[in-house]
């Protein structure tokens, strides 16, 4: 099952996946029924970020990856940990589905064999649609922010200057040119377009908003900080508040601690168990190597999210029935973890120490080959390990060393009955 359909058409589910995420478009699509609508969402990838963000080709350094939520040192890491080099490429356009190309009407460019012309040919996409940014999705898409970011990782671009890349939004939707190019949206011809994205960093989220009714047309386009965004600049996200505020964090919360849900009850709550475990995903996805990429920082098993993804589990720390309804809706009080790794971690027999060491319960401290094979020799991914993850992981080795004692005595009686 993908994370994510990258192409929605259904009105009601756009708007259920847009309504917590701008009330302009909200309030856009209630008072404009009658449209016919297309959604796309898009993880932002290497090849779609601006080439003065990112490594370009394999004779530039990985320290040229600024649009990225990573330091030197942790690009490094990865790559050792993980044997596998950063991508690169030199197209710096953002690729979109043919449907964005149909839905307005807009052929879209191919490549003509022998010939390399089309490459500098930039069509407009506004002579097809007009074009607007959604303005209350880029509070953190400012150069401001990118700037902090930039310096919690000790990034310096020193051919960037910010002052010239700030953006002037206007009422709730900003009009902006957009052009199109062999590989996508986005060139240097479109000014504000060009500067937002220098705010863009890989596996942020793009959502592309299209509308037509008639021979009108229009595309909204929506921007979503990555997770790891808001532990860098130690900010809440305040998406996911607003969509849990939205949903009634005490309502959600009652439900996702019943035993016994009815169809309705249940079907809600499996969805917004999904977003909390693609906020994971998303989370994991900004520190690998390849496009829609995660692994289990426990056991470094890597896979694709869109075809495989349901074999990882979104993991509570402080398990969700201790939890209050602020810790249980916590994304630092959880861990993207494959299923065998998260059924040991849940269930107390391994633990975490704040340096990453995983420690095993004694029933399995001499199961060498299990160990082995299970694939939790390594330290858990230091990245992840922020301060407030450590909060939690320090109840949870509590909570492990009660269960410890327990064992043991349980065994101990066991041994002293076969006597």
């Amino acid at each position: 099952m993908a994370s994510r359909n990258p192409v929605i058409e259904e009105i009601d589910k756009i708007y259920e996946y847009l309504a917590s995420k701008s009330d302009s478009i909200a309030n856009l699509m209630k008072s404009e029924p009658d449209w016919e609508y297309m959604l796309i969402v898009k993880s932002i990838t290497h090849s779609d970020l601006l080439n003065s963000g990112k490594r370009n080709g394999p004779n530039e350094s990985i320290d040229k990856n600024f649009l990225y939520y990573l330091s030197v040192s942790e690009m490094k890491e990865i790559e050792q940990v993980r044997k596998k080099e950063f991508e690169n490429a030199k197209q710096s356009n953002i690729f979109v589905p043919s449907d964005f190309y149909e839905f307005i009407g807009m052929p879209q460019l191919q490549r003509r064999e022998g010939a390399q012309t089309t490459q500098h040919e930039h069509p407009i996409v506004n002579n097809y649609a007009d074009v607007y940014l959604v303005n209350d999705t880029l509070k953190y898409f400012n150069i401001d922010y990118t700037k902090k970011v930039f310096d919690k990782l000790d990034k310096h671009p020193t051919a960037w200057n910010y002052d010239e890349y700030r953006i002037e939004l206007t009422g709730e939707f900003t009009p902006i040119q957009l052009t199109h190019a062999i590989h996508g949206l986005g060139t240097s011809d479109d000014e504000i377009f060009k500067n937002l994205r220098r705010s863009i960093f890989k596996s942020d989220i793009l959502n592309i908003l299209l509308r037509r009714k008639q021979d009108k047309k229009e595309i909204y386009i929506m921007l979503e900080k990555n997770p790891r965004f808001f532990t860098l600049i130690g900010e809440s996200n305040a998406t996911w508040e607003k969509f849990l505020s939205n949903s009634n964090k005490q309502e959600l919360f009652n439900l996702l601690k019943k035993d016994e849900l009815s169809y309705g009850e249940a079907e809600k709550t499996r969805r917004n168990q999904n977003k909390w475990r693609n906020l994971l995903a998303d989370e994991m996805m900004s520190y690998t190597t390849t496009d829609d990429e995660i692994f289990c920082p426990l056991t470094y098993i890597t896979a694709n999210f869109s075809s495989v993804g349901t074999l990882f589990r979104a993991s509570h720390i402080k398990a969700f029935n201790e939890c209050s309804v602020e810790e249980a809706f916590d994304i630092n009080n959880g861990i993207l973890m494959i299923a065998n790794a998260d059924a040991l971690f849940d269930k107390h027999l391994i633990t975490i120490s704040d340096d990453g060491e995983i420690i095993f319960s004694y029933l399995l401290k001499n199961e060498y080959k299990l160990i082995q094979e299970l694939k939790l020799t390594e330290r858990v991914f230091k990245a992840i390990l922020n301060n407030k993850r450590k909060e939690y992981l320090k109840r949870h080795r509590e909570v492990f060393e009660e269960k410890e004692i327990k064992r043991k005595m349980l065994s101990n009686l066991e041994e002293d009955s076969a006597e």
